[in-house]
């Protein structure tokens, strides 16, 4: 595997860990602003987009 797509990789396995992060940190408040709904909608809209971006770097 060429090592530049490699550190594509890792790279967009660090920014899915931090999005997760905090989400996490997010959904452990007990009481949700809307705008930190709005900031959990934001997340998982990045993180749909990182983890498509890697399955497509599979094919």
């Amino acid at each position: 595997m060429d090592k530049e797509l490699i550190n594509i990789r890792i790279a967009l396995i660090k920014q899915i860990s931090f999005v997760q992060e905090r989400m996490s940190e997010i959904e452990a408040q007990s009481n949700l602003t809307i705008h930190q709904m709005a900031d959990l909608e934001r997340y998982a809209s990045t993180l749909k987009f990182l983890s498509d971006t890697y399955r497509n770097l599979s094919v």
